[in-house]
């Protein structure tokens, strides 16, 4: 049972659900989702995921480093001193490659 109790029709022409069909595609939307967004929200915000490439890529090369570490320290019940100065560095990169992606984050309008 939905929670929506009121039902409206509405009549498009072509050209004009071409383009809503067009805009919630882009948005990974089903047009109906899209239409009542739009209507209650005026706007949808569509940020470029592309920005995070370059972050996602620094964590997981930092995951990969600390899975190393583990290893090596359960397997010596050590761990090296430059291991954890590499980690530290990797830390200090992954914070100034999160500054320079997300402080910046810059959203697409769609017209």
């Amino acid at each position: 049972m939905s929670k929506r109790t009121i039902e409206k029709h509405i009549k498009y022409n072509a050209e004009e659900w071409d383009i809503i069909s067009k805009k919630a595609a882009a948005l990974g939307q089903r047009a109906g989702t899209f239409i009542r967004e739009m209507s209650v929200q005026g706007i949808i915000k569509n940020y470029d995921m592309k920005q995070f490439n370059h972050l996602i890529m620094s964590f997981n090369r930092i995951g990969n480093e600390l899975n190393q570490i583990a290893k090596v320290a359960n397997s010596t019940q050590s761990v090296y001193a430059k291991d954890i100065e590499d980690m530290k560095k990797s830390f200090e990169y992954f914070r100034a490659v999160f500054g320079n992606y997300l402080l910046p984050l810059k959203c697409e309008v769609l017209t």
